[in-house]
């Protein structure tokens, strides 16, 4: 038994990879997931076609590498999500995701409740419309014919272990993204439960990152052809497994990940929360947090542009164009200023009705210009988030992936910006990763968590240019007043 194998359940898409002790990939392959959206700001997703295209790969993944050599299945999912269920675990409605944002009117409100300082002291997370906290508040009001009947409610990763065995658990990392765990204690919070009007008999049994079943349901185990039992690891959310697989472990290392959305994340040692309540704390384990921020402006911003800005060119052409342009502006973009909150915004505002904006705007400007500040705004907000993380002044080392970076310059401007040397990352498979090394630490592969770091390979080191990162300094204080 020489292999491991994660499955990283993701909004996108479902993924799963083996790799053997060495963490050489073996096996690879994913299935893209159905999302239901409209105006409303409705975004869910089927907890059954998840658990089907999870099943599938599963199949595919024993049948590939075969079931003698799997030392253990480890799950990373994507944080969030909000099922409810009935009695006998049947979903009453579709999951909502992380990307919901119906429950904006309700956060709003609960900001201002009594109590909200000091839960959010607690759990470590701001309030917002993405968390299952303030769904619940949502869905008790809005949907109250559901929410009378759910037994449980439960995110979409608890589903899929539910359906392999027929249990309710939620390791520790999924239950600190809910907005109802509290960190301090490790156990569901009781101020946060009661104004969400649930009780904690409606919740999972809390359990490790690290927690091992291996008593498939029998239908199950005969639908995947198994002849011995597997050891399945309960895993974290996919937040924290990408922190875990970008490699950025100590208290002077940052990852900075930005696809269509982005985030901002560091492990520390404390249960450490910021009193301005910009940057959430999550438990991951015993004694490591991580702490940071994740936006909702990443490169969909540069999607936004190419569309309104660069009418027929090919979608798979228009990033580099928009690269091309503003190469040819300055640092600064001759003073024009983009704040990208265009879909709302998370950290570090936590406003699902916040708006983007052009400023400075003059004559002189040109397409360039515009090109480089929508790249600046998006580098900008993200240093925005890392400016908030309680060991900023001792990071000098920025991990950076996800397709953003797929082009270093953006590296090198995130660097100016930053001030701090960038390692670019090209592997975007964090999460999956993330999961693979949960599953080694969990059956001893591994010993402790800073082993990963033998795993870690970076494609370029990029340091940043002292003038640029002086002009930047003076553009970002603009920056930081024109958002207030």
């Amino acid at each position: 038994m020489n292999i491991v194998v994660g499955i990283d359940a993701g909004t996108t898409h479902c993924k799963v990879v083996a790799v053997d002790k060495k963490s050489e990939l073996l096996f690879s392959s994913k299935k893209n997931c159905t999302s239901y959206t409209d105006e409303t700001g409705m975004h869910e997703q089927d907890a059954d076609e998840i658990f089907n295209l999870v099943s599938m790969l599963l199949a595919e993944v024993f049948r590939d590498i075969g079931e003698d050599n799997i030392a253990c299945v480890s799950f990373s999912t994507a944080m969030h999500s909000l099922l409810a269920v009935d009695a006998y675990g049947k979903p009453l409605m579709r999951a909502m995701t992380w990307a919901d944002t119906r429950a904006g009117k309700y956060a709003a409100q609960l900001k201002q409740h009594e109590q909200a300082a000091a839960i959010f002291a607690e759990t470590g997370v701001p309030v917002h419309a993405m968390t299952p906290y303030c769904k619940l508040v949502w869905l008790k009001n809005e949907r109250p014919e559901i929410f009378s009947k759910a037994k449980r409610f439960l995110s979409l990763k608890e589903y899929i272990l539910y359906k392999l065995f027929g249990t309710f658990v939620i390791d520790e990392a999924m239950a600190s993204a809910t907005g109802l765990f509290n960190i301090l204690t490790g156990q569901w919070s009781d101020a946060a439960i009661k104004v969400a009007g649930i009780n904690t008999q409606q919740l999972s049994h809390i359990v490790s990152i690290f927690y091992a079943q291996n008593q498939l349901l029998p239908g199950i185990k005969q639908q995947f052809g198994l002849q011995r039992d597997i050891c399945f690891i309960a895993g974290s959310g996919d937040g924290g497994a990408a922190q875990l697989g970008s490699g950025a472990l100590l208290e002077n290392e940052v990852c900075f990940t930005i696809g269509t959305s982005g985030a901002v994340r560091t492990f520390i040692h404390q249960p450490v929360t910021d009193v301005q309540q910009r940057i959430f704390t999550y438990m991951f384990t015993a004694n490591w947090y991580f702490t940071g921020g994740a936006t909702n402006n990443g490169g969909i911003i540069m999607q936004w542009f190419a569309q309104l800005f660069l009418p027929g060119i090919k979608s798979e052409d228009s990033f580099d164009k928009i690269i091309s342009l503003a190469q040819a502006s300055d640092a600064g973009a001759k003073g024009l200023l983009f704040v990208p909150y265009l879909n709302g915004e998370r950290a570090p505002v936590w406003d699902a009705s916040a708006t983007g904006q052009f400023n400075g705007i003059k004559s002189l400007h040109t397409i360039n210009d515009f090109a480089r500040a929508v790249i600046e705004g998006v580098l900008l907000n993200m240093f925005d988030i890392f400016q908030s993380l309680p060991n900023r002044d001792a990071v000098d080392t920025i991990y950076a992936n996800g397709g953003f970076f797929n082009n270093p310059y953006m590296a090198q401007l995130l660097a100016d910006i930053t001030g701090r040397n960038v390692l670019l990352q090209n592997d975007t498979d964090s999460s999956a990763m993330g999961a693979i090394y949960e599953g080694m630490l969990a059956v001893g592969w591994l010993k402790d968590i800073l082993e990963v770091k033998r795993f870690i390979t970076t494609d370029e080191k990029i340091v940043p240019n002292p003038q640029n990162h002086d002009a930047y300094k003076v553009v970002f204080e603009r920056y930081e007043a024109l958002k207030k």
